[in-house]
This record gives structure tokens, C-alpha cells and sequence, in this order.
């Protein structure tokens, strides 16, 4: 059975944080971790600067007669101030999350103890995934920025402006290969060989539609065939020697806190553009950067804290514990010194693809003093209903009978009476339905009022889907219901 170090309730031992081995940044499956691997260092300024140093590009040193002096070259020049603000961390009330437990039921030390050990392997998780959103972020734009508590901060890794403005037409009639051989040759003229690609399987589909490519690849008749991944991958390295295409379509959340009934607030990110394709050129290593750690200021203080218990974690993330007095409260911490270094600025090339994006709809209750079907008010039956990020939230309260005789509508349930709006002027149709749904699928969206009123059957497996559609391009909207609350007793 697990004890406490030094029999303090809620503090871990130091040899068990050491056994979170799982947290290791270099995560097997991550695209981008192939691309910038992970390093420890004492001194991460210096660190920088070495490799900052070593550009892929030789830099030609010249003849001197014997007796003049040499002369001195030009180093990279790097901003200590900034790295020093790469600290990433994010703490947890442990005393409060124990009370809780206990009020719950959850009893025994070895219980408790497995919680405890559990945030701190979920705190550590969660500093690791802002580096990964770091290391998107450089690729996708040359640049990483810091724009949270209090911090405003643009890093520049000095991507010349003319490799990060490229677009790409890539509607079914654009010449894609003239465009991507642009790219390809603007590097060269750089004394860049480029090898590879990052993109999202979006950006994939696009190509595998491109009438151009499928001409290239399986001849004139071939049009309107759609293209296998395989066959865009091998298109890719047959005609630019780019062998390896990455697609990146992972995504993170962001806590937004509570919502009115306390329930978490998840906003979902994707990590790399849906709309980008950075061209790269890796060293003989097959590497891009590094992702760069050093000590955070807890290695260096722990000793200053009250009971502070801490341990190196893979070693990169450090967890802390401490306590305070007054008022009484143990706080578990993980924290981390980080920041990416990209090997060679001339590496990257990095395009838009543009022309072919959709607004995303927006979702809004319906007016509560509405009477759709000219039944009930929809502020006796809703409230609180709003879209956060890819979740509709809110409160919705059983109606008796129906809002209709007949039809989907009719009948005991829950209703959701919404509004859709910023419909893009380019849409030629908007449908919007719960899937799965009663049968009646998705419907389109009148125009004169962009209202809709959906009879929720099952909140947890039912989503709402929003389809709207310009020609050959669609976008589709999924948000999720699961989160609403449900409450009987009949509107």
C-alpha cells in the first residue's frame, strides 16, 4: 500500500512522479515529433545559439595573404529575454480535488494516492501538448507566439518574408504542378533541395480531385476519377523528389472554464491549418529542429517551499508540490522551460491554399418569444442554449403533446429551436438536421429566416450537422449534443 511522503496526506512520493514514464515529449505517433525531436539542456540560450550556428547553407571563408588579420564572421542573434518567457505550466487545487473525492465516495489511501499520481501525469500532459502546439505553429507560419496571461510576444525565426506569401489554387481546374514546381524551383535558387511536405488530408482531397493531376497521373480519360493517397504521395516524389508527405489533422483543446452549470468548457483547435502546405527541407538526420528544454525556475527554488515535493519527469516536464497556511491548500504543479529551434530559416516554404473556403455558420438560439408552428413560446422550453466551440450547451425542457399534431415534431420530446446565421453569400444551398435523425434527415434551411426547430431524441449519440455547399465545394459542421441538460416535467 502506498504512503505519503513524510506521512503528509496528499503529497506524493518523489520516486512515484519519477515513474510517470509514459510523458516522454517524443511521442511515437506524432507527426511532427518526426521533424523536431526533443532536447534537454542546461543552458537553453546557448543552446539555441549553437544551433542556430549551424546552417545547412556553408558560409564561404576567405583568402587572406600571411600577413593580415582575419576576419571575424557574424554570428545569430538570439534574444535571452524571449526564451526565458518559453515557461509553460498550469497547477491543480489538490486539497480541493481531494475533499471532492472523498465526498464522492472515494475512500483508502491507495485510492486517493492513484488521483493524486494521475493529475500530476494529466497536468504534465497537458504542458507537453502547448510545446506540440509550438512546434505546429512554426511550421505552419515561421514565427511562434505567446499570446496568453499576461505575455504578448512574436518569436521570428527569420523565414524570409517571400517563403511564407505562396498560394495555391487548387480547385479541380487549377494547374497544380506548375504552382508546386514554382515552389520548388524558388528553393533551388536558394540552394534548397526541398523533401517533404505538411498538410492536412483536406488539402490531400483537393489534389485527388484536381483534374490536372489526374490527367498526369492516369491519362486524358482519366478525369473525374479521384486520385488514392498513395497516388498523390507517389505524383509528389516522382515529379519534385518530395518522399515524404505528412498529414497533420490532430487537434488539442483549450479550458474555457465552466459553463453556467458548471460543466467543462473544451474548445477544439487543430494543430496544423486545415488550409496550409509547408514545403520543408530536412537535414541528413531527417530533422528540422529540435524542441529545446531546460530547468524551470521550480528546479532551482523547490528548496525555498514549505514540504515541496518535485521530480523530474521524462525529464522534461518538472512536477511540484507545495503547501500553504493560510489559507490551507496543497497545490500540485508541472511546469517546463521550452521553445523550438528550427535548424535553417531558408527550410521552409509555406503556402495558402485559397479560393475555396466556406464561412463556417454560426449557430444561435431562436428568438425566446418565437412561436414556431404557431405552438409554444421557445423560451418555455429552452434555455440557456448556445454553441461553445463544437458543443451546443444549454437547457431544454420537456414539451407535452409536441409542437405539431403530426410529423416529426409531434409528440412528447425535447425541442431545440435554433438560428443560423453568417451564411456565406457564395453557398447555393445550406442544410442543417440531427444525424442520426427521425427520418427526416437533413432539410434545407429557408432563406427568408434561417430558423430551424430539431426534436432531440438521444443527446448523446445524436449530433447536429450543418452542410453547406458552393458548387463542388462542401463544408460540413458537426456539433455535439451531449452536453445538454434534459429536464422533465412537461412546457
Amino acid at each position: 500500500m502506498n504512503t505519503w511522503e513524510d506521512n503528509l496526506f496528499g503529497f506524493a512520493l518523489k520516486k512515484d512522479w519519477l515513474r510517470i514514464g509514459s510523458l516522454v515529449p517524443t511521442r511515437p505517433n506524432d507527426p511532427i515529433d518526426r521533424l523536431f525531436g526533443d532536447d534537454k539542456t542546461d543552458n537553453i540560450a546557448a543552446s539555441w545559439e549553437i544551433l542556430a550556428d549551424e546552417y545547412r547553407i556553408p558560409t564561404m571563408a576567405e583568402f587572406h595573404a600571411f600577413d593580415t588579420e582575419a576576419r571575424t564572421t557574424t554570428r545569430i542573434p538570439i534574444d535571452s529575454r524571449s526564451i526565458e518567457k518559453g515557461l509553460i505550466k498550469q497547477k491543480i487545487n489538490q486539497s480541493e480535488r481531494l475533499r471532492a473525492l472523498m465526498k464522492k465516495g472515494v475512500q483508502g489511501d491507495a485510492a486517493l494516492y492513484n488521483y493524486v499520481i494521475n493529475d500530476g501525469a494529466r497536468l504534465a500532459d497537458n504542458v507537453i501538448t502547448r510545446t506540440k502546439v509550438c512546434k505546429n505553429e512554426l511550421l505552419a507560419t515561421g514565427k511562434v507566439t505567446i499570446k496568453e496571461n499576461n505575455l504578448d510576444l512574436t518569436i521570428d525565426y527569420g523565414v524570409p518574408a517571400d517563403q511564407v506569401q505562396y498560394t495555391l489554387d487548387l480547385t479541380q481546374d487549377a494547374d497544380v504542378a506548375s504552382q508546386i514546381q514554382a515552389i520548388i524551383d524558388a528553393a533551388k535558387d536558394k540552394g534548397v533541395t526541398l523533401d517533404g511536405i505538411v498538410t492536412s488530408t483536406k488539402v490531400l482531397r483537393k489534389l485527388a480531385t484536381n483534374k490536372y493531376l489526374q490527367t498526369a497521373i492516369n491519362g486524358v480519360y482519366a478525369q473525374g476519377q479521384f486520385l488514392s493517397q498513395s497516388q498523390v504521395e507517389n505524383f509528389f516524389s516522382t515529379w519534385f523528389g518530395i518522399n515524404t508527405v505528412i498529414t497533420n489533422d490532430e487537434r488539442y483543446a483549450i479550458d474555457g472554464g465552466v459553463d453556467e452549470y458548471l460543466r467543462p468548457i473544451r474548445t477544439k483547435h487543430r494543430y496544423f491549418p486545415e488550409n496550409k502546405i509547408t514545403f520543408f527541407a530536412t537535414n541528413p538526420g531527417g530533422k528540422l529542429g529540435t524542441g529545446l528544454w531546460g530547468d524551470a525556475p521550480e528546479a532551482d527554488v523547490a528548496k525555498f517551499f514549505g514540504n515541496a515535493q518535485s521530480a523530474g519527469v521524462s525529464p522534461y516536464v518538472y512536477i511540484t508540490q507545495w503547501a500553504e497556511k493560510d489559507p490551507a491548500v496543497l497545490w500540485t504543479k508541472a511546469s517546463a522551460l521550452f521553445i523550438p529551434v528550427l535548424y535553417d530559416p531558408y527550410s521552409l516554404f509555406i503556402a495558402t491554399v485559397e479560393g475555396d473556403e466556406l464561412k463556417n455558420v454560426t449557430v444561435t438560439p431562436m428568438d425566446g418569444e418565437a412561436e414556431p408552428y404557431g405552438s409554444k413560446k421557445v423560451k418555455t422550453y429552452q434555455s440557456g442554449i448556445t454553441a461553445v466551440g463544437d458543443k451546443i450547451v444549454g437547457n431544454l425542457t420537456l414539451v407535452q403533446g409536441g409542437l405539431a399534431d403530426s410529423g416529426p415534431l409531434a409528440g412528447d420530446g425535447y425541442f431545440m429551436a435554433l438560428h443560423f446565421g453568417n451564411i456565406d453569400p457564395a453557398a447555393t444551398s445550406v442544410k442543417v438536421g440531427l444525424d442520426p435523425s427521425a427520418g427526416t434527415g437533413l432539410v434545407e434551411l429557408d432563406p427568408t429566416d434561417y430558423d430551424a426547430v430539431f426534436k432531440v431524441a438521444d443527446k448523446d449519440s445524436q449530433k447536429l450537422k450543418i452542410v453547406t455547399t458552393a458548387g463542388t465545394i462542401k463544408e460540413t459542421q458537426t456539433f455535439d449534443l451531449s452536453s445538454l441538460t434534459l429536464t422533465p416535467g412537461g412546457a
